[in-house]
């Protein structure tokens, strides 16, 4: 467990604090606003290295880091303090990181939390984004890639790697397509009728015309089709109608 107390950037800060008032730049509350509180999750003193470079990039916006070496570090740590940006690795010497990631995003307020992961599988990344993490990082991505993958999740945004979207893609691409809703949904005869000439392009008044009722009576018909199709729209009514062969 290391706790690095960033002394330049804490100076930065409590100079801001102290000096905010109705002569203050809109720059210099900015700098407050955004001020970074970081619990780093990594084993490695490499990456720990690589991650703290990145975060100086950041300049006075980080004004506390601290590291956490394994889970039972990092569950302690969280627990005691309150951080903006957790940063996880997700394979640790006590265990996987997962569970961490749902402690940091159970913390009131909770922390954007980013993975920064030698592990790239699809299952491993979808286990990660359910559990709340923001963005996921490889470590073999370029300094720069995760640098600014840090920078992107301080703001508040979500990044994944090039390469991690890719393996999300064929995922997906794996997926068979929704089957279908080809349950009977109880339409009447008239309903029936009426759908399929909104289906021809015919308008109210002209079902009325051909069904011998009043539009009024057609809206009340297509209310029941909306409900029994479940759609809130009459463009919605058609696509349903016909992926179930109604029309």
């Amino acid at each position: 467990m290391r706790r690095v107390h960033w002394g330049q950037s804490t100076h930065t800060m409590e100079s801001n604090e102290s000096e905010i008032g109705e002569n203050s730049s809109p720059s210099t509350i900015q700098i407050r606003q955004r001020a970074l509180r970081v619990l780093i999750l990594e084993d490695d003193a490499g990456c720990r290295e690589l991650l703290r470079e990145s975060l100086a990039k950041l300049g006075a916006r980080v004004i506390h880091v601290e590291e956490a070496h394994c889970l039972a570090e990092f569950e302690k740590l969280i627990g005691a303090g309150a951080f903006d940006l957790c940063l996880v690795d997700l394979v640790l010497p006590d265990g996987l990181g997962i569970d961490m990631i749902h402690l940091a995003r159970r913390q009131t307020p909770a922390p954007t939390v980013l993975v920064v992961s030698s592990l790239a599988d699809e299952e491993t990344v979808v286990q990660a984004i359910l559990a709340g993490a923001s963005g996921y990082v490889c470590k073999q991505d370029e300094p720069f890639g995760i640098a600014n993958a840090i920078t992107i999740a301080a703001d508040g945004g979500s990044v994944i790697s090039p390469s991690i979207a890719h393996h999300l893609m064929e995922l997906l691409r794996k997926q068979p397509p929704p089957a279908p809703d080809t349950k009977d949904p109880g339409l009447t005869e008239r309903e029936s009728e009426i759908l399929k000439l909104a289906a021809k392009g015919c308008n109210y008044r002209q079902i009325a015309e051909m069904t011998g009722t009043q539009p009024s009576t057609v809206y009340t018909h297509v209310r029941h089709i909306y409900e029994k199709l479940r759609v809130s729209n009459l463009q919605q009514a058609l696509f349903e109608a016909r992926l179930r062969r109604l029309v």
